[in-house]
């Protein structure tokens, strides 16, 4: 679409955070071309912005001022992957979004019920030119971005988990792609990884009910996993929820082995440095 756009009608959502386990609520309201992604919290306004993103560990956390977001990764890649531009995100009851059932998919279809509305206002695109490289060495993992007449994204994980193995998927953002392809595919975890990560106050609203527990036989889940290759398309989701918080839309080819949250900051703050003119 050539020009910005919004939903026609409200959203609204409940359940609870998966990280501090509170009850919450959201409405997406629509909003006037320029606004952006906006978050509005009982703190303060956080716009979705490269510039706000300050931690991937476990998820992705905005903060402006007082105001925080935190785990909005699904909810941006649904809004990114319907082509919506500007919206008014308003939080109560904590700072955390619903982490529904662990994936885009309950965003993603009342989005789409909703409807987008063309504004006034072109889009503003951006093309990649040179090659973008940022990594994380001693973990093996990087994430690379080149020129490309579309948004593409080419990624790989490796797991020893049985469940999971080695796996590729290779996917481009087109219309009802994103819905069909990637929306469905949730979080996941480690049982291993569970009393450490409630030490630190995480996973308080954790279950096999919004996510996905990888035990050392395989996935604990009843009815197990939605796709052989879940994992990969839950990677390229949470890449295009870290996208949404570019200014414009990009064209490139995205290539990721092994990343996550922290290198997709890495990544959209390289580019924001760049192209952010």
């Amino acid at each position: 679409m050539p020009f910005q756009t919004t939903i026609k009608k409200e959203c609204n959502f409940a359940g609870i955070g998966l990280h501090n386990g509170l009850k919450t609520a959201l409405k997406l309201r629509p909003a006037e071309d320029g606004t952006g992604i906006l978050f509005v919290t009982q703190n303060g306004e956080v716009k979705a912005s490269y510039k706000n993103a300050v931690d991937g560990t476990y998820a992705l956390t905005l903060a402006s001022g007082k105001a925080k977001v935190i785990t909005c990764e699904h909810l941006l890649a649904a809004l990114y992957g319907a082509g919506v531009d500007n919206v008014i995100c308003e939080l109560t009851g904590s700072e955390e979004v619903p982490i529904l059932d662990g994936s885009a998919f309950e965003y993603a279809k009342e989005i789409q019920k909703s409807g987008i509305r063309n504004l006034t206002k072109k889009r503003k695109r951006v093309e990649i030119k040179e090659d973008i490289f940022v990594a994380e060495l001693e973990a093996g993992r990087f994430l690379k971005a080149e020129k490309s007449s579309d948004l593409e994204i080419r990624y790989y994980v490796s797991y020893a988990n049985p469940a999971i193995g080695a796996k590729y998927r290779k996917f481009a953002l087109q219309q009802g792609r994103f819905i069909k392809e990637i929306a469905k595919a949730r979080t996941f975890g480690w049982i291993e990884q569970i009393k450490e990560q409630k030490k630190l106050g995480l996973i308080k609203g954790g279950s096999t009910a919004n996510s996905l527990l990888f035990g050392v036989k395989g996935v604990e889940n009843k009815g197990g996993l939605r796709y052989k290759d879940e994992i990969v398309r839950h990677k390229i989701m949470d890449l295009l929820g870290a996208l949404a918080l570019l200014p414009f839309r990009i064209k490139g080819r995205f290539t990721a082995f092994k990343g996550g949250h922290n290198l997709d900051i890495k990544m959209i703050k390289a580019i924001g440095g760049k192209y952010d003119r």
